[in-house]
């Protein structure tokens, strides 16, 4: 993550089967994969996968028997990242990290 971040509120939770999926990440395979994502305790990283930059950190907390996130960052850097509407990144985030507790991301 670059030094120009936002953070931003987002509010989901998670079952912990969801939140392994989650933090299993993805390795694309392919052109048509968009996302690199991986887990480094405690934050999840959301780089684009053909530039190799950082747009979304997220942190997890464990609340009974589920998982909320606690916090997330946003790349602002112009150079790398043009979009600045927080509630646009809070629906991509929340889309994507949706897409990985089906193993299904192909965005």
């Amino acid at each position: 993550m670059p030094s120009a971040f936002t953070n931003i509120t987002v509010e989901k939770v998670y079952s912990q089967q969801e939140f392994e999926r989650i933090t299993a990440g993805v390795i694309p395979e392919c052109m048509e994969h968009k996302w690199f994502v991986f887990y480094e305790a405690p934050w999840l990283y959301m780089h684009r996968s053909w530039t190799g930059l950082c747009v979304f950190k997220a942190r997890f907390e464990v609340v009974g028997e589920s998982v909320k996130i606690a916090q997330v960052q946003v790349n602002r850097d112009p150079a790398q990242y043009s979009n600045t509407h927080e509630e646009y990144d809070a629906s991509l985030l929340k889309m994507l990290l949706d897409s990985l507790t089906n193993r299904r991301l192909r965005y």
